[in-house]
């Protein structure tokens, strides 16, 4: 109707998912290269979540259009189905030919065509969109084909995309398996104040074919006021604006015109904009303080170890980092040259923090096999047999003294890093888990890895790490640290804020590690967790001035992702044992870090404890 008006081609703001609009904000790159990340690695479960409007369907379809010719996929976006009726969907989308009703039937056929294209190079990925609608007895039997695979390699990626619920409906206990098997979680957040105008100035130049304003600053104002930067509200918005400035005959749009727009679809449906407006405001306002936070965060260790390379990367800020570190110092009590059996306290001059006899004992001689020790950075020991012990009565002490505020304070000491001034207060607001660690670590200028415990792992980035473990399900989760690891396979414990340390052996702790493991570490490589040919343009030039420092050639300092980087990377991740994918992802990163300080970095096994007699 306003097209020819406003000198438009077509509509700038459909409700469509029009590819020549594709815009993508920090937050949907972020998503977008944990999807390509999953991909490259095999991983076997995804989720992407993420509120209502916000693009994900739009960020699936992307995503599907980028995979290459040796990748397949079935897309499912009709979510409200039982098991049976989820396999035969998945079979028509692959285009497997089958007339079974039965369920294991329908997955051994399924198992059958996997292993085709398994033979023939081709991967195959199951991408399931409103994931949040999936019944339960539907996400076990997505738990049943994850078990589909070879000795080496999952057969089926899993995708799940959904809105916020499915967080919560992957929380229920009977869930518990299925949620220890996502690999990667990303959440997608509304588009910021910057972000939202770059989004409607994009969307009026591609639909005019070049560039124009046709919105007012104060109209822009209040329609990011309105929308508070989700898409599909935004292009509402914007699209009713129009209509209304055409209507009475003005080439720009005024916040009058916004508010007339807003008044219209308040009278259409209140009760709906309210809706929309209280879920928004709450997304954002969590989204507004990660990123305070997380900004907080690049200037504190933008300043750290890529300092040298400020003069070359404009956005790396040249302001001097001299922030006084917590002044809690890390320490063993040594006897005899040896780590002291009993709990370890805080120093003289403050008072002792005694637990019971008890649980201050050390955890007797492993009763297993002699293993390797560690006799190197980086080298994980070959880990004993499973085996329960005495030490669940330790874990049942650490429990009622420790919080994860505490653990994650003296894990910023290990760090030299200041704590967050306002950490007791994201303890009491934020209440999952990796969302509280991951802003902490951000306030303290670090970044965090969420995985799912594997002691082996931890072992092989070598960095003290933060789990979590529950005695069973009758006790609430515990949070514990583990700052040293032993030559003869004991770990060392903290708890606090270093007060108290236990030495108990591995083999019996393994067992009672299962949920979720946090590894903070430094990084100088930009805002980005993972730097690809995707990537912007100035973490890759910082990457290349890093890979160039460590003695790897690069043929020029252009933003170019080009094949002396993959190459040098690769040759990083040989070394360090982990997927050589050629991408700059977290592991990877860490083995950079690690590459370009050596003793500057807390390590679990290349410590002090090495070279004592036991």
């Amino acid at each position: 109707m306003y097209n020819t008006f406003f000198n438009l081609r077509e509509k700038p703001f459909q409700l469509v998912p029009n590819p020549d609009f594709l815009f993508l904000g920090k937050s949907h790159e972020d998503a977008l290269a944990h999807l390509t990340y999953a991909v490259s690695q095999g991983d076997g479960f995804v989720k992407i979540t993420g509120e209502v409007g916000t693009g994900k369907t739009t960020l699936c379809r992307v995503f599907l259009e980028k995979l290459g010719s040796n990748t397949e996929a079935a897309f499912i976006f009709n979510s409200k189905v039982n098991a049976i009726q989820l396999l035969k969907m998945v079979h028509r989308e692959l285009g497997i030919k089958s007339c079974a009703e039965d369920p294991c039937d329908l997955t051994h056929d399924l198992n059958t065509y996997l292993l085709e294209k398994k033979a023939a190079g081709i991967s195959v990925i199951l991408l399931i969109d409103e994931a949040q609608n999936l019944a339960k007895e539907t996400l076990e039997q997505l738990r049943m084909l994850s078990n589909l695979e070879t000795t080496r390699s999952k057969l089926l990626q899993i995708i799940l995309v959904g809105q916020p619920e499915l967080r919560d409906l992957l929380d229920h206990h009977e869930l518990r398996q299925l949620k220890q098997r996502i690999n990667i979680s990303c959440h997608i957040r509304p588009l910021g104040r910057q972000e939202t105008l770059d989004y409607i100035s994009h969307r009026i130049s591609v639909a005019s074919n070049r560039p124009q304003s046709l919105f007012t600053p104060s109209a822009l104002k209040g329609i990011y006021a309105f929308s508070i930067g989700i898409p599909r509200l935004i292009n509402i918005i914007c699209d009713r604006a129009l209509l209304v400035a055409y209507s009475r005959q003005r080439k720009k749009v005024s916040a009058r015109h916004v508010a007339a727009a807003v008044r219209e679809l308040e009278s259409v449906n209140s009760r709906q904009r309210v809706s929309w407006k209280s879920s928004s405001r709450k997304v954002a306002a969590a989204a507004f303080a990660a990123l305070i936070l997380i900004t907080a965060a690049y200037t504190l260790y933008a300043n750290g170890i890529f300092n040298r390379h400020k003069t070359v990367v404009n956005t790396i800020s040249e302001t001097n980092s001299s922030q006084t570190p917590s002044e809690i110092t890390p320490s063993l009590a040594i006897q005899n040259n040896k780590v002291a059996p009993a709990r370890i306290v805080k120093p003289v001059s403050e008072p002792s923090l005694s637990p019971e006899p008890d649980l201050a004992m050390v955890v007797g001689p492993l009763q297993a096999p002699a293993v390797h020790p560690v006799e190197a950075a980086g080298t994980p020991p070959q880990l004993p047999p499973l085996e329960g012990g005495d030490v669940r009565e330790t874990l049942l002490g650490i429990q009622s003294a420790i919080n994860r505020k505490e653990a994650f304070g003296y894990l910023a000491a290990l760090w030299k890093k200041p704590v967050p001034e306002k950490l007791a207060v994201l303890d009491g607001q934020i209440a999952p888990n990796d969302y509280f660690f991951k802003i902490a670590a951000a306030g303290s200028g670090l970044k965090l890895l969420t995985l799912d415990t594997d002691l082996r792992k931890a072992l092989k980035l070598n960095l003290p790490v933060i789990f979590e473990y529950r005695i069973s399900f009758q006790y609430e989760k515990g949070f514990a640290g583990i700052e040293a690891v032993t030559p003869d396979n004991h770990c060392i414990l903290f708890t606090g804020a270093g007060q108290q340390k236990y030495r108990v052996p591995m083999a019996e702790l393994l067992p009672f590690l299962n949920g979720k493991m946090y590894i903070a570490w430094e990084d100088g490589l930009g805002a980005n967790r993972i730097i690809s040919d995707n990537g912007p343009k100035d973490a890759v030039i910082t990457l290349k001035l890093l890979l160039s420092e460590l003695g790897f050639p690069m043929q020029n300092f252009s933003p170019a992702y080009d094949t002396y980087v993959q190459d040098a990377l690769r040759q990083v991740q040989n070394e360090a044992g982990i997927a050589q994918d050629g991408i700059a992802g977290p592991e990877t990163r860490i083995a950079l870090l690690r590459k370009s300080r050596g003793d500057g970095v807390p390590q679990l096994s290349a410590s002090p404890l090495n070279h004592l007699n036991r």
